[in-house]
């Protein structure tokens, strides 16, 4: 089976809610600013949370953020939030080609987080399955054979496709700071992913945060 995954950014005034529901699909939701309930479980800014069933999104604070990675077909319409007070926009969708994904396959999918100190550079090195990144804090650059990006800022996003070599960095002024929503083998459940490819380096390492390890099955 072919999938592609999918980054939207959704956002909910006073009153705002999801109609109709969004309908079942492997999802990861981090609410970015402010806090919205989703299937009835309230989140704040800076949390995050898996759903496989339908789900309903419903505003708490006047104004919200939500950003939603979701495994989709390659040939699906995107999935708008419709309904008053609520907007949604796909920022990003790219067909994963580097995993074999058959029916009844079972996968690790992840949202984390990267905090990159100011100046660092990570070198050489590459990821164990593809994802899109999503940019919280600073700026952010990555140079690689797939899709290389320059000064990607807060809200902007930039697809990894695991296989393809990357080399990343910050700015010298700024620490960089992104999330990652990752399709994995299930048997990096709670490890940190990137096989370094220059050797150790003395330069300071990236903060890693787990926020969600789903297994899920196709």
């Amino acid at each position: 089976m072919a999938f592609s995954l999918n980054l939207y950014h959704d956002q909910l005034i006073t009153g705002g809610r999801a109609a109709p529901d969004l309908p079942a699909a492997h999802r990861l939701f981090y609410v970015r600013h402010g806090a919205v309930a989703i299937n009835g479980q309230t989140l704040d800014g800076g949390s995050a949370i898996y759903s496989g069933a339908p789900a309903t999104l419903a505003a708490v604070a006047e104004w919200s953020q939500v950003w939603r990675w979701e495994l989709a077909q390659p040939n699906a319409a995107p999935v708008l939030l419709g309904g008053e007070g609520s907007l949604s926009s796909l920022r990003m969708s790219r067909v994963i080609a580097t995993l074999e994904m058959p029916a009844g396959s079972r996968w690790l999918f992840r949202l984390d987080q990267i905090t990159a100190v100011a100046g660092r550079i990570a070198n050489r090195h590459q990821h164990p399955g593809p994802g899109i990144r999503c940019l919280l804090e600073g700026t952010f650059n990555v140079q690689q054979d797939a899709e290389s990006v320059r000064d990607r800022t807060p809200g902007d996003a930039w697809w990894e496709t695991g296989t393809d070599t990357v080399v990343a960095w910050s700015s010298t002024q700024m620490h960089g700071k992104f999330l990652r929503g990752m399709v994995l083998p299930v048997e990096w459940e709670g490890k940190v992913t990137g096989t370094w490819l220059s050797g150790e380096t003395t330069a300071p390492r990236g903060d890693w945060k787990l926020f969600v390890d789903q297994i899920i099955t196709l």
